[in-house]
């Protein structure tokens, strides 16, 4: 920002100031010790703002400068109802929970924070929960064998894949036997399973939050089928990579971020836009996870299902657009 001159009267400098606004050549007055400097943001517009400045100079009482106020105070009225609307728009996800923007109470939401709070308390009381857990098996079991004919030992691969929901057998002690069958809620119930008071209070802070705002726009079952998609594919992932020893709401909270951060931006029909400040602190949480500086996180829960809300604000705000 430039200044380009002085003048001792305020109203000449603001004409002039309002004349070049209408142009588009952004500019500030401000007033020091008596003298108004007129400043001009742009500095590729400089030049032209001194050539307006000369012309000015020489005739300040031309009726154009009059008419470029005119012009100026409808540009500034127009910028406020703009500014206006976007501010509204611009909410932070508290706002929108706590108020009455959203449509209908966000009952799935407490449903499972109170599942999340039931679960806690019977980890705490050391109850089994492992039927919780995606499985109580790794994807393939590593068996050490012994062949018969030779008596040298070798290594056997058993598929154990989602060996509960799938009924394949597994080896317990020196006996396969079968798992379990049909237990499909495995794939979505490892985000009720929390790790400590930190890991719990954390996850449901956010689910409480993003959760219930994104509920009250997409409504009860739109929101239900969002969760179990989320859930099963970060459950998935996380399980393919790393084991079934994991659990959290934190895959299905980048979930529910990355939806209402691309649709929010993308969709203003939408009626729901993150702050600025959340979005930053839910991505450098997100970078510093990987560090592995907070210990083991489930890393690849948390990218899937963020990758599963990017897509899917995508694709409703494109629909939404049509």
């Amino acid at each position: 920002m430039r200044s380009i001159d002085e003048f001792s009267s305020e109203q000449e400098a603001r004409l002039l100031g309002d004349y070049l606004y209408a142009k588009g050549i952004g500019n500030d007055v401000d007033e020091e010790d008596g003298m108004w400097t007129l400043w001009i943001h742009d500095d590729d517009q400089l030049a032209k703002a001194k050539d307006e400045l000369k012309a000015f100079r020489s005739n300040p009482t031309n009726s154009q400068y009059a008419e470029g106020a005119r012009q100026a105070a409808t540009l500034r009225k127009e910028e406020a109802k703009a500014d206006a609307l976007a501010a509204k728009r611009q909410v932070d996800v508290r706002t929108q929970v706590f108020g009455q923007s959203v449509t209908g109470s966000p009952y799935l939401t407490f449903l499972i924070i109170g599942l999340c709070v039931m679960v806690q308390v019977l980890t705490v009381a050391e109850k089994d929960v492992s039927k919780l857990k995606i499985s109580n098996f790794p994807a393939k079991q590593h068996i050490t064998v012994t062949q018969i004919s030779t008596g040298k030992k070798k290594q056997k691969v058993n598929d154990t894949f989602l060996a509960e929901i799938t009924g394949k057998k597994v080896l317990v002690g020196s006996k396969y036997e079968k798992a379990g069958t049909g237990q499909v809620w495995r794939l979505v119930t490892p985000i009720l399973l929390h790790f400590g008071w930190m890991h719990f209070i954390f996850n449901l802070y956010w689910l409480y939050f993003l959760g219930g705002g994104m509920e009250g726009k997409l409504g009860t079952g739109r929101f239900l089928g969002f969760i179990v998609l989320a859930a099963v594919l970060s459950n998935l992932g996380q399980y393919l990579l790393s084991g079934p020893n994991f659990g959290g709401m934190s895959g299905v909270n980048y979930g529910l971020f990355g939806y209402l951060w691309v649709r929010g931006n993308r969709d203003p029909s939408f009626g729901l836009q993150l702050d600025q400040g959340t979005i930053t602190m839910l991505l450098i949480w997100f970078a510093i996870c990987f560090t592995g500086l907070v210990g083991p996180i489930a890393n690849t829960a948390h990218t899937l299902g963020l990758v599963v809300g990017v897509a899917g604000g995508w694709f409703a705000s494109q629909r939404a657009m049509r």
